[in-house]
């Protein structure tokens, strides 16, 4: 029975291991079957009865996490194979990007699906080795530059989280997720392990202070990369905060965790307001949104359901941005703002679907991402004074204006040219996920039944 909760972690792997065949455009075939593969046995996972056993602890919050990192993969892996030949000189041959591709997310499924914490830690270290040449796929000196830069400080993130699974073990007498949820008694350093745990691993999400390699790789790293960083890589390290917040029930812990949250929302907010980039601008407003996650992890009970809302809405959300970004820069030749424009008269089927995306990202109705942070903002009006939430609030506000704003002056902004618009793959993927990130609102009942 065990077996077919390992499913997806089998299917990302056999499609790696394939992609070293040298035959002509095997390597994309063979990672589309093995994606869609994922998304299969991802959905029938969600109906299979929660498991905890010496490897393996799957409970709701797992299986809601591997679904999402199963479509989000499935749709990058579909994009790139229209979105590569937009690489001149490429770092290395298409196959060895398939081949990282299918690890990344195998490193993923694995990181959410284990039963030990010093796992989840391998799990998560795994991301970085396989993800990082991912960012330099490109092969100029800036995104090798932003590659290292990556390296140093997510591992610098990692070792700190690894200091902390050791404080926990210290504490507690063992790593074993399914273990520390029950655990009654604990020596006084459990809350420096966790606290420590909580930079370590915000740290590849994108959490205030540890935050700086998260612009600098989504302005350089390919579009495809781009969106699966940002659409499921940082919720992913949020996972292993979300556990060390669940086994440790100590009131200043969460409290750390919110200042944090609170924290990357008013720097990311301040930022998208003067970016020129607009892959920066894209790759900030993705860090306002985990914090706004972390804020709903530190706050718990409805937050906590309100925080799944936002992470899956805008993980199909931010996804479809990041590819949408792609359609840009290989059409305008161009990451500046100012310099592009006229998006609705050129790019039609782009223009309109970043527009929606622009509103999705940033909390507007219909889509998920407004509920959830709606969510967790009657949580927080209940806990703390109302001039925190007002705080909270106006930071919202200013990402949703500066991003809007933004974003409107490339779409409806003058512009001299013939339509250029990308055809087929390139722009269904991402009006596919923009379906996505609305349809999230309709299983919102059953996300709150499957993560209790």
């Amino acid at each position: 029975m065990s077996i077919l909760y390992i499913l997806p972690m089998v299917a990302s792997l056999i499609g790696a291991l394939l992609c070293l065949v040298r035959i002509e455009k095997f390597e994309e075939i063979i990672s589309i079957i093995a994606s869609v593969s994922t998304v299969i046995f991802s959905i029938l996972i969600l109906f299979l009865p929660n498991i905890s056993d010496a490897f393996l602890f799957l409970d709701g919050i797992s299986k809601i996490m591997i679904l999402t990192v199963s479509l989000v993969y499935t749709m990058t892996v579909i994009f790139s194979t229209t979105f590569l030949k937009y690489i001149d000189e490429p770092l290395f041959q298409k196959r060895f990007y398939y081949l990282l591709l299918n690890l990344f997310a195998f490193s993923m499924f694995f990181s959410v699906s284990v039963n030990n914490l010093g796992l989840v830690w391998v799990g998560i270290e795994a991301t970085t080795v396989t993800s990082a040449l991912l960012v330099a796929v490109e092969n100029d000196e800036s995104s090798i530059e932003a590659t290292w830069r990556y390296i140093i400080i997510v591992s610098s993130g990692l070792v700190i989280s690894f200091i902390s699974n050791v404080l926990i073990y210290a504490a507690t007498g063992t790593l074993d997720i399914s273990k520390l949820l029950t655990v009654n008694s604990f020596s006084a350093i459990l809350p420096l392990g966790s606290m420590m745990a909580i930079i370590g691993y915000g740290t590849k999400a994108g959490i205030f202070p540890m935050h700086t390699w998260l612009p600098d790789v989504h302005g350089k790293a390919p579009a495809p990369v781009s969106a699966i960083f940002s659409g499921v890589l940082l919720p992913v390290a949020l996972y292993a905060i979300i556990r060390v917040i669940q086994f440790t029930p100590i009131a200043y812990v969460r409290t750390f965790a919110l200042v944090l949250g609170f924290l990357t929302v008013i720097i990311a907010a301040s930022l998208m307001a003067i970016q020129t980039n607009y892959k920066r601008l894209f790759a900030y407003s993705t860090m306002e949104n985990m914090g706004m996650a972390l804020i709903g992890i530190s706050l718990g009970g409805y937050a906590f359901v309100g925080v799944f809302i936002l992470i899956i809405s805008h993980a199909f959300a931010k996804s479809s941005t990041f590819f949408l970004s792609g359609n840009l820069l290989s059409r305008y030749k161009t990451l500046k703002i100012d310099e592009v424009k006229g998006i609705a008269k050129r790019m039609p089927s782009t223009a309109y679907t970043l527009l929606f995306d622009a509103m999705a990202i940033t909390g507007m109705p219909p889509f998920g991402t407004f509920f959830g942070e709606i969510m967790i903002i009657l949580v927080l009006l209940s806990v703390l004074p109302i001039g925190w939430t007002l705080l909270l609030v106006s930071f919202l506000a200013l990402a949703f204006i500066s991003m809007n704003f933004k974003v409107g002056k490339m779409i409806f902004s003058e512009s001299e040219g013939e339509k250029m618009d990308r055809k087929r793959i390139g722009t269904l993927i991402p009006i596919i996920d923009t379906v996505f990130s609305v349809a999230v609102i309709f299983f919102i009942p059953f996300i709150g039944k499957v993560i209790k």
